[in-house]
């Protein structure tokens, strides 16, 4: 029954979040909601369908019950082996649910791709996801009954390799091509003109939809990465513009600044779990509300360095080049949570208006 049990988690689900997810696309699609809240939707109906697998799985012990079922034992360390099993099948289940949605997702987004290419890059990126969990998820364990530490060396190295590394592991999760020389000399001549300077460019599938743009990498050997989809669709006018953004963030250290504060507040939430010096409650409380005030502090110093960067490139390629190319792109860039309490970025609204004001007068709140 152990094969069944897991395989039938897995059909269920998938086709559980399948068909949540039509719905859900179907719902929005009537509505007549943004690209953005249409991806922010998608995003979430498989993820939630690969955490309602992950947790159906080991409530019913599935994992275990399969490696008994094929003779190998149940225990650590072998239980890694389940646990393998248990992120492939979230990644199949994620796609899955995605492809749910994908109907309409090619209508709203009018994109030509095929369902079987939209399938093999997004259970990439799934698995890709579902391999770091897998991996963070492992070392924790070894860490625990190894090391018989609380977790913070895990915590600190991967942290460590996420910067490092952020720039490998983005090529990894998704489609790259090397620029040809055309594009090459003409990315040369745009970041000149926005004052970027990377070590690398490197060009995204965006699939004829995503204008998506980002700079990862340590200091000294950051990648540019960008869509096709941005090159083709926008006028290198408006292009310079967010590259000059994205220069005006580089220099002052925005994405450093996230992933120090994430893992500051991470750190003292760990090391209160673990020290506990003042008993479990009370010290959990403790460093769990100087975290928590870290954080707030790290969201609203990050949004202040965005303005500026913004301010920046506005001094660099003028003040309505920047809030132009920022409102041509608002439609198609995933924002998320922006302009909410709990993120990073401003409002992209806040953004625009700063800088259509001639001035520059007031900052607007985030």
């Amino acid at each position: 029954m152990a094969p069944a049990t897991f395989a039938g988690a897995l059909v269920g689900v998938s086709l559980l979040g399948a068909g949540w997810s039509r719905l859900s696309a179907a719902f929005h699609e009537r509505r007549g909601s943004s690209v953005q809240r249409f991806r922010k939707r998608v995003r979430s109906n498989w993820l939630y369908a690969a955490i309602l697998f992950v947790g159906v799985v080991w409530w019913t012990n599935a994992d275990r019950a399969l490696l008994a079922a094929v003779g190998l034992p149940t225990d650590w360390p072998w239980a890694i082996f389940g646990w393998a099993l248990v992120a492939v099948g979230a990644a199949v289940v994620a796609t899955v649910s995605y492809l749910g949605a994908f109907p309409v997702a090619r209508r709203v987004r009018d994109a030509d791709i095929g369902a079987g290419t939209a399938a093999a890059k997004m259970f990439r990126y799934q698995l890709f996801i579902a391999a770091l969990v897998f991996c963070v998820v492992t070392a924790l364990q070894v860490e625990f009954r190894v090391l018989e530490t609380s977790g913070l060396l895990t915590m600190l190295a991967f942290v460590a390799a996420a910067y490092v590394f952020s720039a490998p592991l983005v090529g990894v999760s998704q489609t790259t091509a090397v620029p040809d020389d055309a594009t090459r000399e003409r990315l040369d001549r745009l970041c000149d003109r926005g004052g970027l300077s990377v070590a690398r460019v490197r060009l995204l599938d965006g699939g004829g939809h995503r204008s998506d743009h980002l700079t990862r990498g340590p200091v000294g050997r950051k990648t540019l990465f960008l869509t096709d989809s941005l090159l083709d669709r926008y006028d290198d006018e408006t292009v310079s513009a967010l590259l000059a953004v994205d220069a005006g963030r580089v220099a002052r250290y925005v994405y450093e600044l996230r992933l120090f504060t994430v893992t500051a507040v991470a750190g003292l939430v760990f090391w209160g779990v673990a020290w506990s010096p003042f008993g479990f409650s009370l010290s959990f409380l403790v460093f769990a509300g100087i975290g928590v005030i870290l954080l707030v502090t790290g969201e609203y110093a990050s949004k202040r360095l965005i303005y500026r960067a913004d301010e920046a490139a506005a001094e660099r390629v003028g003040r309505a080049a920047v809030a132009d190319a920022l409102d041509a792109t608002a439609d198609e860039v995933d924002t998320g949570r922006a302009g909410s309490f709990l993120s990073f970025e401003p409002s992209l609204a806040s953004r625009i208006g700063r800088l259509r004001d001639a001035g520059g007068a007031g900052e607007t709140e985030a």
